[in-house]
């Protein structure tokens, strides 16, 4: 969705100005600005990190080119982006605010809201406990999880936790229309388990399980609930824990329900709405569970260094843990570029370049997490608007997939 920057007008849904955290602490209300101030994004720019001796000089210059243009064409107000590989040295780029309002620019240090990039990271955790011999791939629902929650999944004697990290159990989809509006419309609300299921239950199946694939939120909200059963804790606290402290992600941060903070600095993330864009920073991060949303907030350079140690196998103990992770199955879904996915994580083709990852999408923000085999690199990024993606990750693909 671009924005015609020229003729719009901007309402900003804020809160409080930024401080060590910024939370909402009252009801967000509406203030209506000039969209001119927007007309000169494309100047704000920043760009750091050494050149990799191992990099055509004209990478991280070409990379620069594509950030600004994205901003210019009124894809974005802000986009933040870092480029590594496991030789050299990280080289991150901005371009554009990171903040509409006060007009302050985007900068690749800022923390965002990394929606279902978390599946990547609660996976790594589930397949931990099977390492363990905490959970099995084929433990069924009803294995796993009380009667009071089996009783609402159609089928739950049959669904394994392999066909719930793989998107193949056929359970329905809990984030609606309805339950998007309703987000939109109360951010703040803290979402319960009783009222996903409730979703859930008044839906029929996708396909019998294992039968097919179909990407779904709740498949990765109920595999939260399997991590905090059979560990005996929440999974928030396993996945600090065993993933996010282990691998060494210090900017990275899963506040609990009721937790609206954003570390500084933050990206303000921005949904069109009413012929302007609506700030939908701070929503509660139970809004998705252990799917996503606004549950896990991090940067991109964070994010590149837990890609980086999982494909390393530094977050298993068994090589055999990765390649199961990353045997992927066919999963073809035209709109993502989709080709695959294995256990968490998503296998891409553009225009010939293939990756592998995860793409993330939250109110306000749509990123993603990739490593390119082809070239050997790493990409990371993110913008502050929900929008169109692929304008953006279409032409880093194909720039990040030459030499």
């Amino acid at each position: 969705m671009g924005m015609d920057t020229h003729s719009r007008i901007l309402e900003i849904r804020h809160s409080d100005s930024l401080g060590a955290t910024t939370s909402p602490r009252v009801r967000p209300r509406l203030a209506v600005l000039s969209i001119a101030l927007l007309l000169g994004l494309a100047g704000v720019v920043s760009a750091c990190g050494g050149d990799d001796d191992n990099e055509p000089t004209t990478l991280h210059t070409d990379l620069q080119v594509i950030l600004e243009d994205v901003v210019a064409r009124g894809v974005t107000p802000g986009i933040a982006l870092a480029v590594t590989s496991d030789e050299g040295p990280t080289w991150m780029g901005a371009a554009g605010v990171g903040d509409v309002e006060q007009k302050l620019p985007m900068s690749a240090q800022h923390h965002f809201r990394a929606g279902s990039i978390l599946k990547t990271l609660v996976a790594t955790a589930v397949l931990q406990s099977v390492e363990r011999g905490t959970i099995s791939l084929d433990d069924t629902l009803t294995e796993r999880l009380p009667s009071s929650v089996t009783d609402r999944i159609p089928n739950a004697e049959t669904i394994t936790v392999a066909m719930l990290l793989g998107h193949r159990a056929g359970v329905a989809e809990w984030v609606t229309n309805e339950k998007i509006q309703a987000i939109v419309s109360d951010p703040e609300h803290i979402w319960t388990l009783d009222e996903i299921l409730g979703v859930v239950e008044t839906q029929s199946p996708t396909f019998p399980p294992g039968a097919g694939y179909s990407y779904s939120n709740t498949h990765y909200v109920l595999l939260g609930e399997i991590l905090s059963a059979a560990e005996g804790r929440s999974w928030r606290d396993i996945v600090r824990e065993r993933v996010i402290q282990r691998a060494g992600l210090s900017q990275t941060q899963l506040p609990e329900a009721g937790d609206l903070g954003c570390p500084t600095p933050c990206a303000r993330g921005y949904v069109p709405l009413d012929e302007g864009l609506a700030d939908l920073t701070f929503v509660d991060p139970s809004m998705a569970g252990a799917s996503g949303g606004h549950a896990l907030v991090t940067t991109v350079s964070d994010l590149t260094t837990f890609f980086r140690q999982l494909r390393a196998g530094a977050l298993f103990e068994r090589a055999a843990t990765l390649e199961t992770m990353l045997a992927f199955q066919s999963a073809v879904d035209p709109e993502s570029r989709q080709l695959g996915y294995g256990l968490g994580v998503m296998q891409l083709e553009s225009n010939g370049v293939v990756s592998i990852g995860h793409l993330g999408s939250t109110a306000g923000y749509q990123s993603f997490m990739l490593y390119v085999p082809k070239t050997g690199r790493y990409i990371t990024g993110y913008i502050n608007v929900m929008g169109d993606l692929a304008a953006v990750l279409v032409p880093i693909l194909d720039r990040a997939g030459r030499p």
